[in-house]
């Protein structure tokens, strides 16, 4: 016999991961450690996450436009990579793996540039962020201008028989 309890909670496959890697987390916004320890509790194996900015909001009981401000400094930290829309990665020295030995291979594959450990993290945060508020920037005053090249829908070709 299971309790309400059990019931109500889902079934989760318990991971494992040593977060010594936050010990190298930068003084980041409050949004951005609290979107990054949601992201860390929904991760698959390996720590993709697939979830929406609209998903993690609703997870969140925050605005979405909270998550899209809080992501660049996630990503500028190297903490979280965008893969494509609706998921991320996270970095492998946070990420859960389902035994150690996963993690430990992830972690040897990561180039010296990316690993969290190497240089000082806060240093390259900053300099990482300010490029984006650089390029954020340079959109905006290329949109101001009239610059900005339309995206197109690429023309389908109708078939002719």
């Amino acid at each position: 016999m299971t309790s309400a309890a059990e019931e109500w909670a889902p079934r989760r496959n318990v991971l494992w991961g040593s977060f010594n890697g936050l010990a190298y987390v930068p003084r980041l916004p409050p949004t951005a450690y609290t979107l990054l320890l949601h992201m860390m509790t929904e991760q698959e194996p390996g720590g993709l996450v697939v979830a929406t900015h609209d998903e993690i909001s609703a997870g969140l009981a925050m605005e979405r436009g909270m998550i899209s401000r809080a992501m660049p400094h996630l990503v500028a930290a190297r903490l979280v990579t965008v893969v494509r829309r609706g998921r991320f990665q996270l970095h492998p020295m946070i990420a859960a793996f389902n035994d150690p030995r996963e993690q430990q291979r992830a972690i040897k594959a990561l180039s010296k540039d990316m690993r969290l450990d190497v240089g000082d993290f806060e240093d390259e945060y900053e300099r990482r962020f300010q490029l984006h508020l650089d390029e954020k920037a340079r959109k905006a005053e290329a949109k101001a201008k009239g610059n900005v090249t339309p995206i197109t829908k690429p023309t389908r070709l109708k078939r002719v028989h």
